[in-house]
């Protein structure tokens, strides 16, 4: 599922307007929503160091965009400290450096981050420019209909038929009532119910309409794949319980490798853990951009 194309536009969603950068595949299939008013991903900025967490040898950051911040000592280079207050240790409180953002918060926790040797100030880049380069084919179309994008130094194609926006071109409203639901649905008449929790999320596999028409394999096999398309649009992260239908353990091998080949085009890093005793898949997936709407 490699990005050919990304539309960068706005419109207005349930009384609120959003900026959004869909991207999509070869046939126009959406990959991801993002709302570019939410995330902060690529951001650059300077930290200084709020709170060394000795017990797990991170530290808590205040951003100059006046955000919190987390980072991994392991990740520092005292070397190129804007500002250090010990050569003995590695990093103390007020020590100010430079990071990127490179995973939006979820809920209060901090923004997690990377550091940076050298001032970035001559080639900063935001967010759209962070996307492309990271994670877009080189012959990647990007289209936009709004000024503040078209006059980025970007390959960006300007769209100006005022009479059809791109966001009714592509349909976004009805691509954005999809992935708000709880349900989606797979080829055969089956469903996926997605249950977001504030500690994990629950995922339920039914035949639906196939009523033993396909075989459980089989409608496990679909719903493992828009499972992984879900989770991307929707930006879902952490713990993750998948319910499919049951099967026999020489088959639950087989989903394992099925999930597995499901999320290798993810960006994010997912982790397949098994089955559980009772019969439930488990996956974790890292935290990358905030769910479209808050």
């Amino acid at each position: 599922m490699s990005i050919k194309k990304c539309v960068i536009t706005k419109g207005i969603y349930n009384d609120k307007e959003l900026r959004l950068l869909v991207s999509f595949d070869e046939n126009d299939k959406p990959l991801d929503v993002i709302n570019l008013d939410i995330t902060k991903v690529g951001t650059v900025c300077e930290a200084a160091v709020e709170k060394v967490l000795n017990d797990i040898d991170a530290c808590i950051l205040k951003l100059s965009t006046g955000d919190k911040g987390f980072i991994e000592n392991r990740k520092l280079k005292p070397e190129f400290f804007i500002e250090r207050h010990s050569e003995k240790k590695k990093v103390c409180q007020n020590d100010r450096f430079w990071v990127q953002i490179t995973q939006d918060k979820k809920s209060t926790k901090p923004y997690s981050c990377n550091f940076i040797k050298d001032n970035p100030t001559s080639d900063y880049r935001d967010f759209i420019d962070f996307f492309i380069e990271k994670f877009a084919d080189k012959d990647c179309e990007i289209v936009s209909d709004l000024d503040e994008i078209i006059s980025k130094n970007l390959n960006i194609r300007a769209y100006t038929d005022e009479s059809f926006s791109l966001w009714q071109l592509f349909d976004l409203t009805k691509l954005l009532d999809n992935v708000t639901l709880k349900v989606a649905y797979i080829k055969n008449g089956g469903n996926i119910v997605i249950e977001p929790t504030e500690a994990m999320t629950v995922i339920d596999v039914n035949s639906g309409k196939n009523g033993g028409k396909g075989s459980p394999m089989e409608i496990n096999r679909q719903a493992l794949e828009e499972i992984a398309a879900q989770l991307r649009l929707r930006s879902i992260s952490g713990i993750i319980i998948i319910d499919l239908l049951k099967v026999s353990n020489k088959e639950e091998d087989k989903l394992i490798e099925i999930a597995k080949d499901a999320f290798k085009d993810d960006y994010s890093d997912v982790t397949i853990h098994g089955f559980t005793n009772l019969g439930l898949m488990e996956i974790t997936r890292s935290r990358l951009f905030s769910p479209i709407i808050l």
